[in-house]
């Protein structure tokens, strides 16, 4: 005898959470929070979730590498306009360690080592306050070098600020919802879009800059363009794998958007540069 489909789906969802390694008590948990049964429970995994993830790591990869690699290329080669301090090091070491980490765990999600993936995630605890702090105390320190050696990018040093709020915050949120790993997935993510999309500008700002200017508009284009384009893709997979978008991206993308333009105003703004000079102690 056939299962009532409203059972076979709450079967269903059942079966995905135990893949995922969800016990029934953080199942009830996760509805009680969302205010719904257990029916209504946003799905937590899709049979093509293991390659879009997956994707989305690569196409982090790629923006890093093609990025970063004239910089880093020139100050291998000799060319760097000031040595790197310790600091910057660190600021280095550590968001390669995130791509790596994110890496691994989609690897261990897909190999379904859920036991490793959780236990390896503690390494997050340590890591996202030396990025956070690791990555302001960088800029700061570059701030400080293009002061002293003319032209400086003072006004620039908005961005970075954002980088590290917007990050930061959804990073933290991500680890606080671990015991929910639909939203915990979600918040990861939108944690390494934000930083991802520093070396997507660095790969195409300045040719996007040339065609829209520095504007509000403009900066908002070549600032934020490799954000937002993987924003997009990750509110649609959802959209097309699960017919909705989940609480964690109906927020944190507005939050995300919201922080590109305050950023861009702050940009703009002449009372920015005396408080940018402030904080950098020029």
């Amino acid at each position: 005898m056939e299962k009532d489909p409203a059972e076979q789906r709450l079967e269903d969802r059942r079966q995905s959470y135990d893949r995922e390694g969800i016990s029934a008590p953080d199942e009830r948990r996760i509805a009680e929070r969302r205010g719904s049964g257990i029916s209504s429970l946003f799905a937590a995994n899709h049979p093509s979730d293991r390659n879009f993830f997956a994707g989305f790591v690569l196409l982090c990869w790629l923006g890093v590498l093609v990025g970063f690699f004239p910089a880093i290329s020139g100050r291998m080669a000799g060319r760097a306009d000031y040595a790197a301090p310790v600091i910057l090091q660190l600021h280095v070491f550590s968001y390669v360690g995130w791509l790596l980490l994110l890496t691994i765990q989609v690897l261990l999600v897909r190999t379904a080592q859920q036991s490793v993936h959780r236990r390896l995630g503690l390494l997050s605890f340590a890591l996202i306050p030396v990025m956070v702090l690791s990555a302001l105390f960088s800029e700061v320190y570059s701030q400080r070098f293009y002061l002293d050696h003319p032209p400086d990018s003072l006004d620039f040093f908005i961005i970075p600020i954002w980088y590290v709020i917007g990050f930061g915050l959804l990073a933290i949120e991500a680890v606080a919802h671990r015991r929910d790993p639909p939203a915990h997935k979600r918040l990861i993510v939108l944690a390494t879009a934000v930083i991802v999309g520093a070396a997507y500008a660095r790969w195409w700002g300045d040719g996007l800059e040339s065609v829209f200017g520095d504007g509000y508009t403009g900066m908002l284009i070549h600032s934020y363009t490799g954000t937002t384009l993987l924003l997009l893709a990750l509110m649609g997979y959802d959209l097309w794998s699960r017919g909705t978008i989940h609480r964690a991206y109906r927020w944190g993308v507005p939050f995300i958007l919201a922080g590109e333009v305050g950023t861009t105003i702050i940009y703009h703004s002449p009372g920015w540069l005396p408080v940018a000079r402030m904080i950098v102690g020029r």
